[in-house]
C-alpha cells in the first residue's frame, strides 16, 4: 500500500505543473513492476507536458502507457491507456521520425482492447485516428461511420467521414452529395448581424476576405493565392488576410503571402464567435473559404451568414453542403454541367483553371533524364501518402512488374508509417523497388525531381500543388480521369498544360501509358524537353491573366450579389 503523504505530495505535484519532480519522485520511490497503473499513467502524462520534453521522453510515455495497457484490469483504464497511447503517436510523429514503428504497436493495442470492450465512442474516436495514419481507409471510414451509427455529435467525426471519402471510390458523387448536407447540423449557428444592417456602401472598394488555416510555410494554398494577389487591382479591391494559425509559423512563401494582402489579421488565438463578430465589423464584402473540411474547428465560421457573399475555393475541392457558401469556383473540366445539382453550393467556372501556381524564385535548370545516367527507369510520386489508394497501389505495382529493374520513389508531406505503405508493395511482390524520401527544404524539395523520369498520379484523390511542382521541373505526370471535382485536378491540370495525351481514361490505359514512356526512352526524353520549354507559358504558372480572370468572376458575383440584395 502507498503511503497516503506521498501520493498527495505526488498530486500537489502534478497539480502545481511541477512534471520534472513527478517523474523523479515515482521513479525513486517505486520500481516499475511495483507501480499501480493510474501512477504508471500519471507519470508517462508528466513525460509528455514537461517543458522541452525529448523524444526520449516520448518514446518512454509510450512504453509507460503500453504497461499501464497491461497492468490494467477495468475498461475505463484500458480504453485511457490505448487512446493515450494513439494520440501521443499521432501529435508527435511529424516532430520525432522514431515513433513511426510505434503505430504498429498502437494498432495491436487497439485490436486488442476493441475485441475486449467493443463499441466505445472515445476508444473509436482514437481508432479512426489511427488508421488514418496507418493508411487503412477501409477501416478508418469503417469505425468513424460506426460513430455517426452511433448518433455522435462530433464534428470532427462528421467531417473525416467526409473528406476520407475522397481517399477511395467507397462513394460517387451523389453518395457524398447526400452525406454532404448534413454537415451544417454538427455546427453552430453563430450570433451574427442581419447583412441588411450592415452599411456596406460604406465600402470605397470591394473588401474580400481570405480565410484559412494553412497560411504556412510552403503550404500549397500559399501557393495557389500568394500571385494572385499580388496582380490584384489595388483600385477595385481591398483584400483581407484572415489568418487561423499564429504568426510565428510565417516564413518563406506564407510571409511572401501576407505581404500580398492590403491588411493582415492573426486570428488564431480567437474563438469562432469573435472572429465572426469582428469580420462583420470589418464589413466584409466576399468571404473566402480555403480550408474545407479539413479543419473542423474552423470551416463553422461559414455556417452563418457573415458576409453577403461567402465562396468555397482551392483548399478543398468539393462541397462543404452550408447553405451559407454561395459559390464553388471550379473550371470547365472539373465539374459537367449535369452533376452541378450534387454540390450544395453555385459553381462558377473560371475560365481556363481554376488555380494557377505562383511559381518559384529559384533557377531552373533542365536536367538530363534520369534512365541516361541509372539504366533503369524511376517513376515518382510526392503526394502525401493519405493519397495513395489501394487502387494505385494496384496500379503502380503492375507498371514496376512491367517495366524491369525499375524504381518508385515516394515522399509525404505529412509522417505516416512507410511501413504501411511498404506492406501494402509486398502483397504485389514489389516491394524491393520502392525508396522512400525524407522531408526537405522547399528548395531542395523541387531539385528532387531531377531524380524522376515520370511523375505518377494518385487517384481518386489527384495531387494538385505535386503536379504544379513535377511540371515546372518538366517532368512528365500521368493521370486518371475522374468523377467529381476532387478527382479530376489533375486532368484539368494537365489539360491546361497542353499534355491531353498524358490523361488516362482507365486503369489499363493508365499502365499502358506509364510503360509506353518506360519502355520509349527517346519519346520520354523529347516530352520532358517540350514540357521543360513550355509550361511557363501555359495557364498553369500565369499569375497576372489568373488574377485577372479571378478578379473578373468575384466582381460579376459581387455585382449580381448586390443588386439583388438592394432590391430586398
Amino acid at each position: 500500500m502507498l503511503d497516503k503523504y506521498f501520493l498527495n505530495n505526488i498530486s500537489r505535484l502534478f497539480k502545481e505543473k511541477n512534471y520534472n519532480e513527478v517523474i523523479l519522485k515515482i521513479e525513486q520511490n517505486i520500481k516499475i513492476n511495483d507501480r499501480p497503473p493510474d501512477l504508471t499513467n500519471l507519470c508517462a502524462v508528466s513525460r509528455l507536458l514537461k517543458a522541452n520534453r525529448s523524444k526520449d521522453d516520448v518514446i518512454s510515455a509510450l512504453n509507460d502507457f503500453e504497461v499501464y495497457y497491461q497492468k490494467s484490469h477495468k475498461n475505463f483504464q484500458k480504453i485511457e491507456a490505448v487512446s493515450n497511447f494513439i494520440a501521443t503517436c499521432i501529435t508527435n510523429v511529424q516532430e520525432f521520425n522514431e515513433i513511426i514503428p510505434y503505430f504498429k504497436k498502437a494498432q495491436k493495442l487497439y485490436e486488442d482492447c476493441e475485441k475486449k470492450i467493443g463499441y466505445d465512442r472515445k476508444l473509436y474516436s482514437h481508432g479512426a485516428d489511427l488508421y488514418k495514419y496507418t493508411l487503412n481507409h477501409y477501416k478508418n471510414r469503417k469505425i468513424l461511420k460506426e460513430l455517426i451509427n452511433n448518433k455522435t455529435d462530433n464534428k470532427i467525426v462528421a467531417c473525416a467521414y467526409g473528406y476520407m471519402s475522397n481517399y477511395t471510390y467507397d462513394w460517387g458523387i451523389k453518395e457524398y452529395f447526400d452525406y454532404s448536407k448534413k454537415f451544417e447540423h454538427y455546427f453552430p449557428k453563430h450570433k451574427v448581424k442581419n447583412i441588411n444592417e450592415i452599411n456596406y456602401k460604406e465600402n470605397k472598394k470591394i473588401r474580400i476576405g481570405f480565410v484559412s488555416k494553412d497560411f504556412i510555410a510552403n503550404h500549397s494554398v500559399t501557393w495557389l493565392t500568394k500571385n494572385t494577389l499580388l496582380y490584384f487591382d489595388k483600385n477595385k479591391f481591398e483584400t483581407y488576410g484572415v489568418s487561423l494559425t499564429n504568426d510565428s509559423f510565417l516564413k518563406g512563401s506564407s510571409l511572401e503571402l501576407k505581404n500580398n494582402f492590403d491588411k493582415w489579421f492573426d486570428f488564431s488565438k480567437l474563438k469562432n464567435q469573435e472572429i465572426v463578430t469582428k469580420l462583420q465589423e470589418e464589413r466584409i464584402d466576399i468571404l473566402i473559404d480555403l480550408m474545407g473540411l479539413f479543419h473542423s474547428d474552423r470551416i463553422e465560421i461559414f455556417n452563418s451568414r457573415v458576409s453577403p457573399i461567402q465562396i468555397s475555393w482551392v483548399g478543398y475541392p468539393n462541397t462543404v453542403g452550408f447553405p451559407t457558401i454561395d459559390y464553388l469556383i471550379s473550371d470547365k473540366n472539373l465539374i459537367k454541367k449535369s452533376e452541378e445539382k450534387f454540390y450544395v453550393e453555385k459553381i462558377i467556372k473560371i475560365p481556363n483553371i481554376f488555380n494557377c501556381h505562383s511559381g518559384f524564385h529559384f533557377e531552373r535548370n533542365c536536367f538530363d533524364a534520369p534512365v541516361n545516367k541509372n539504366k533503369y527507369i524511376t517513376f515518382g510520386s510526392f503526394n502525401n501518402f493519405l493519397k495513395i489508394s489501394d487502387e494505385v497501389i494496384e496500379v503502380w505495382s503492375s507498371i514496376l512488374k512491367k517495366i524491369n529493374n525499375s524504381k518508385l520513389i515516394l515522399k509525404s508531406s505529412i509522417n505516416v508509417s512507410n511501413e504501411s505503405i511498404l506492406e501494402k508493395f509486398k502483397d504485389y511482390g514489389v516491394h524491393n523497388s520502392i525508396k522512400f524520401a525524407g522531408k526537405q527544404d522547399i528548395e531542395e524539395h523541387l531539385k528532387s525531381y531531377k531524380e524522376i523520369d515520370i511523375a505518377l498520379d494518385t487517384f481518386p484523390y489527384n495531387g494538385v500543388v505535386t503536379t504544379f511542382e513535377a511540371l515546372w521541373a518538366g517532368v512528365p505526370v500521368i493521370t486518371m480521369e475522374g468523377f467529381n471535382m476532387m478527382s479530376r485536378c489533375g486532368e484539368s491540370i494537365l489539360k491546361n498544360a497542353r499534355l491531353d495525351k498524358l490523361i488516362s481514361t482507365n486503369k489499363d490505359n493508365y499502365i499502358k501509358l506509364a510503360t509506353y514512356y518506360a519502355k520509349n526512352p527517346d519519346k520520354l526524353i523529347n516530352l520532358r524537353s517540350k514540357i521543360y520549354e513550355e509550361i511557363l507559358k501555359t495557364p498553369l504558372f500565369d499569375s497576372k491573366q489568373f488574377s485577372k480572370d479571378f478578379q473578373n468572376t468575384l466582381l460579376n458575383i459581387h455585382e449580381e450579389s448586390f443588386n439583388e440584395l438592394n432590391q430586398k
